[in-house]
């Protein structure tokens, strides 16, 4: 019996070792922290990506004819020939 006890304490014992000694060492530290911000990165960079497809399919949109017309006539008060604007002054706080 004596054989088996002093085995599992050396498993034991072995296994601690190992687990100290990849805990103590700072290369291993680092190794989990450059994982660790590897993984987070790798979160960040798929969130751009979408982001990026979002903003790719509104520069298509903004980029069709009719969104720049619409912009056109709303911010620069544009008109085409032959149509006619008119324009009415803001109501009276007393018209309210």
């Amino acid at each position: 019996m004596k054989p088996v006890r002093l085995r599992l304490n050396l498993k034991y014992l072995l296994i601690a070792a190992a687990a100290v000694l990849l805990l103590a060492n700072r290369g291993f530290r680092m190794l989990v922290s450059n994982y660790r911000e590897y993984r987070h990165l790798q979160q960040e960079k798929s969130m751009l990506e979408a982001q990026g497809a979002e903003l790719r399919a509104q520069l298509g949109t903004i980029n069709s004819k009719p969104a720049i017309e619409q912009a056109a006539r709303k911010e620069l008060s544009m008109i085409r020939p032959g149509e006619t604007e008119y324009r009415f002054p803001p109501p009276k706080e007393s018209d309210r």
